[in-house]
């Protein structure tokens, strides 16, 4: 492990990675099954050109990876899949293999650095039963601290009954599991954020990273929230990126408003300050970072880069340099990670 000056040591946890033939595969499904067609195809090419500065395929490019580490002061990363990951393949026995695969791969990569790497599993979620299984099987066999969630199964959120076999397990086995944006769907994303006014790649990262996904994650957390899964499951831990998806700035406004209209057992701020942890994901900024202690406490943030879709070598500066309180710091850069996650 890399020697930071004293013992501020600083673990990230939305770090994500690729491997090179199940992307391939899952790319191949999905243009056999009508997802991809050859405009959605070149759209995509040209928004990845922007928004993934460096070929993620772990297997190519590990050293590249522990390089950038060292260089931005990063003693451990959380890795968890990135683009065209195999979660919502929905040809069961694909899935389950091709995540399968995925998860022994990531147990590989952390035995060979077990000081620099740790992982969340990916969920064949097309098969709750079977996730719940392979979550199992991750976290006892493969020593994984938890799942990585992206985006919704067609059309469904994972508030859905049939995804509770998931979050049952993640509540038993004590790990969290981190809710995470993907592509939205096509006709939210059309009516949303495309327009004569802009092009098509503007569109798309309108709808993606740019703004879209974000409000779409952030809905996800508040539709667990609403669904009452905290009062069946009141110990699930739920990891939400980006600043809480922007939902930390509306916890009043939910509880005046929708709160009035639901049956939960209590005010929403309160699911979420004691079920739901945030991240930055990259986004460092000091004034969200001050408003997020503010509402809802350093003891629920932790770190993140949301490499490599992000690429910032003042990773551990901007958390060490902060102008918030020591005790903060540190919880913020490890210590909250290492209780949630075990790492310790």
């Amino acid at each position: 492990m890399m020697k930071n000056p004293g013992s501020f040591k600083v673990i990230t946890i939305e770090e994500h990675f690729t491997i090179g033939d199940i992307s391939a595969r899952v790319m191949m499904f999905n243009k056999n099954s009508g997802k991809i067609t050859p405009r959605r195809a070149a759209v995509q090419k040209d928004l990845m050109a922007i928004v993934l500065p460096t070929n993620d395929h772990i297997e190519e490019v590990a050293e590249q990876r522990i390089k950038f580490m060292d260089e931005a002061g990063v003693d451990m990363q959380v890795l968890s899949y990135g683009g065209n990951s195999p979660q919502n393949i929905t040809d069961k026995d694909l899935a389950i293999g091709l995540c399968k695969k995925t998860n022994d791969t990531l147990a590989e990569l952390i035995a060979a650095n077990p000081a620099r790497f740790s992982g969340f599993a990916t969920l064949p979620v097309t098969d709750p039963a079977a996730a719940s299984a392979e979550l199992d099987r991750s976290v006892n066999e493969l020593g994984l601290r938890g799942a990585m969630l992206s985006g919704t199964l067609e059309g469904r959120f994972f508030d859905a009954p049939e995804f509770l076999p998931v979050f049952q397990k993640a509540s038993a086995l004590g790990v969290p599991v981190y809710m995470h944006p993907a592509i939205i769907n096509p006709a939210v994303a059309s009516y949303y954020y495309q327009s004569n006014s802009w092009s098509d790649v503007a569109a798309a990262m309108f709808a993606t990273a740019g703004y879209g996904w974000h409000v779409d994650s952030g809905i996800a957390i508040i539709r667990m929230i609403a669904a009452g899964i905290f009062d069946r499951l009141p110990d699930l831990q739920l990891i939400s990126g980006h600043w809480g998806e922007l939902v930390p700035f509306y916890l009043d406004r939910l509880d005046d408003q929708l709160g009035k209209t639901l049956t939960i057992e209590r005010r929403i701020s309160e699911y979420y300050r004691s079920n739901i942890h945030i991240t930055p994901a990259g986004l460092f900024s000091i004034p969200q970072l001050q408003y997020a202690i503010a509402e809802i406490g350093a003891d629920r943030i932790l770190y993140a880069g949301d490499y490599p879709f992000l690429i910032d070598r003042n990773t551990r500066n901007f958390i060490l340099n902060a102008p918030i309180a020591h005790p903060d710091k540190i919880k913020i850069a490890h210590t909250n990670a290492e209780r949630l996650l075990k790492l310790c």
